[in-house]
């Protein structure tokens, strides 16, 4: 048959190790039987020998063959093994992080929809006490309008009745002012006939100074309630808008700490819902993973299952062959064989040969010529057995052996091809889609490791506002600490002043007091109206005005003081509390940037732990591919010529088989 090369790992098939050499086997059987009457017993064992060489080479080339396809089987399998337990384990986890993940979703679902209903609540209580505040302060407002002009009217008319006598229209036009706003000056009932006595003739107040001083104190008294009652309003105010600002500050606090925990919330809500999307992708990947791996490792267990069995079929058969050679050897090259056939004096001739001869010689000159290009042990076989003489039906049922061994071989080897394609086609595919997911990998890593350094470098921008933004509000403590103390030292030194000119008044007044006897007189003398008793009086009255004057002044002061410092207190505050819901936002900021850098970094441990998967998986159909490579590489390269050359000798076996078919039976004498 043709002396081609062997592929790696060949099936064997017919009789012996291979085909070739099984059809050699009765090609060598069918010399035997025919030239045995000629005794060429010294070639038939050399014929032997060189099959025998060729039978212990054969085996020693697949034994490398087979050795390196079990080393591939234990390490592939094993490796393949712990894959898959590694799968199953990475599945399990998956899964179990997936339910953990779904059940965190809904709880944050129902934490952030009663956040937004708490907020909106938080909203509504506000509005609802803006309005009632303002309402309180246009009421505040009025009455304070209306206060504010009674206090006026009533300082006018009383300087103007300090000069009594005189401008009797301005005092007509004061006292129709003040007679507006006594009803809210809650006065006695001596106090409020004297008003009514007035109220009848106002000329009397400038004619009888007795009864001006009388009006005075009224007025006075009438001046000092409105005061109060307008001290003891703008406290009532201040201390509504105290308790307002503190209610706005409270619930601006809770708001602001609620929309801190939703913004917290809705952030954790977005990263549990990438964490699930990822794991459920995560987990697809895996279970696609686990189940080519468990179908390699099926094929693979499968393949090197079928391929242990078939090489120990092969060696079976191999080691038969060898004994089988070793024992003809034995038989045709022993001392006593070589004496029998040397001293056998019965030999076998064909009668009739020459009939026979022109067509002996025309099939054995095809088989030469076919021999030659092929390199056919086969044709060889045939040869021999042609020119040892022969039943041509012998031959003829040998060729139709040899023709069959050589069709079953090329339904072999094209099925072998066609497996190699399919096999290297889809493992080259696979790897391919492996080398595309590494690629996609790196890449992600090279983005997740961009946006890591992006949210380092805003970690430390957000870090430095927040130190800054403290800076800042603990100069507007130092600040607002500085200007109350200078408030409190000026409140101090006001309160002083007014008190020493409340003294002073005090007793200026109480001398009057104790002295108007000597003031008052009959009918007084043309002369008398400049006594000097008279004149100081009059003199005095204009002091206590002057220093009543001065005291409200220094009152009125301390009071626009006391309304700047609440101001100034009041924006501090304001101020203060937009500081803190700003600074928590910014560490809210800090906080959020903080938990995604943490989530970018185990998002990039995910993704250099699935580049190291599809490695692997990529390495596994790269060490495959090399196992088929040997096998494959020696079918694409013996394919087309291995079809040639048995072509031709099928071409020659059949031409010599037309030739034989055709002719009669020879007649076989033995003589002796």
């Amino acid at each position: 048959f043709v002396d081609a090369p062997r592929r790696p790992g060949q099936r064997l098939v017919a009789q012996g190790n291979c085909p070739r050499l099984g059809t050699a086997m009765r090609g060598l059987t069918l010399v035997l039987g025919v030239a045995a009457a000629a005794n060429p017993v010294s070639k038939v064992v050399d014929l032997l020998r060189e099959m025998k060489a060729k039978v212990a080479a054969d085996g020693k080339e697949e034994e490398k063959v087979y050795n390196k396809y079990a080393c591939w089987c234990e390490k592939t399998t094993e490796r393949k093994v712990n894959s898959i337990d590694l799968g199953k384990t990475n599945i399990e986890s998956l899964s179990n992080k997936i339910l953990e993940t779904k059940g965190k979703l809904e709880t944050l679902d129902n934490e952030i929809s009663k956040l937004q209903s708490d907020i909106k609540e938080v909203l509504a209580a506000q509005k609802e006490a803006q309005q009632l505040r303002e309402k309180e302060n246009a009421a505040f407002q009025a009455e304070k309008g209306e206060m504010e002009e009674a206090v006026g009217a009533l300082e006018k008319a009383i300087r103007l009745l300090s000069g009594a006598g005189t401008g009797k229209g301005d005092l007509m036009a004061v006292f129709a002012s003040v007679v507006r706003v006594m009803p809210s000056a809650r006065l006695s009932e001596k106090d409020t006939k004297t008003m009514e006595s007035l109220m009848q003739n106002p000329t009397q107040l400038a004619q009888y100074s007795p009864q001006s001083a009388t009006v005075q104190g009224i007025l006075k008294d009438m001046y000092d309630t409105f005061a109060v009652n307008m001290e003891n309003n703008m406290m009532d105010e201040s201390s509504k808008q105290k308790l307002f600002e503190q209610f706005m500050d409270d619930k601006n606090e809770e708001l602001g700490e609620n929309r801190r925990v939703l913004t917290k919330k809705q952030g954790e809500h977005a990263d549990a819902t990438r964490t699930l999307s990822m794991s459920i992708e995560a987990r697809e990947d895996a279970m696609e993973q686990l189940a080519s791996d468990q179908k390699f490792f099926q094929d693979a267990d499968k393949s090197c299952t079928d391929k242990a069995n078939e090489w120990t079929e092969r060696s079976r058969l191999r080691d038969e062959e060898l004994d089988g050679i070793n024992k003809a050897i034995e038989i045709l090259d022993s001392e006593d064989a070589r004496k029998l056939f040397t001293n056998a004096v019965a030999t076998f001739v064909q009668v009739d040969s020459d009939t026979l001869a022109p067509v002996r010689a025309k099939a054995l000159a095809v088989l030469t010529k076919k021999a030659k290009t092929t390199r056919s042990t086969a044709l060889t076989s045939v040869i021999t057995a042609l020119k040892a003489g022969g039943h041509f039906d012998k031959i003829i049922e040998s060729i139709d052996t040899m023709i069959q061994a050589l069709n079953d071989e090329e339904t072999q080897d094209r099925k072998d091809n066609d497996e190699c394609i399919e096999k290297e086609t889809k493992t080259t595919n696979k790897k391919e889609d492996y080398v595309y997911k590494v690629k996609k990998d790196e890449e992600k890593i090279e983005e997740l490791n961009d946006k890591k350094d992006q949210l380092e470098e805003d970690i430390t921008t957000i870090t430095d506002k927040i130190s800054d933004h403290k800076d800042v509000m603990e100069q507007n403590r130092v600040d607002r600490g500085e200007a109350h103390d200078d408030y409190m030292k000026s409140i101090t030194d006001d309160e002083a002043a007014v008190e020493l000119l409340e003294k002073a008044i005090k007793t200026l007044k109480e001398f009057y007091k104790n002295n108007k006897s000597l003031l008052q007189r009959a009918e007084p003398k043309p002369d008398d109206r400049l006594s000097k008793k008279d004149t100081q009086k009059q003199a005095n009255d204009g002091i206590v005005a002057i220093l009543t004057q001065i005291k409200e002044n220094v009152e009125n002061e301390i009071k626009e003081a006391q309304a700047d410092d609440r101001a100034e207190q009041d924006a501090y505050e304001k101020q203060t509390a937009d500081d803190r819901v700003t600074l928590e936002a910014m560490k809210t900021r800090k906080s959020d940037l903080q938990k995604e850098k943490a989530q970018v970094e185990e998002d990039i441990t995910d993704k250099e732990e699935d580049k190291t998967n599809h490695e692997t998986a990529r390495d596994d159909k790269q060490a495959y591919l090399d196992v088929l490579e040997p096998g494959c590489a020696w079918i694409r390269t013996n394919f087309a010529k291995r079809a040639k050359l048995r072509a031709e000798e099928i071409e020659g076996l059949m031409e010599v088989k037309n030739y034989l078919a055709g002719m009669p039976t020879p007649t076989f004498l033995q003589r002796k």
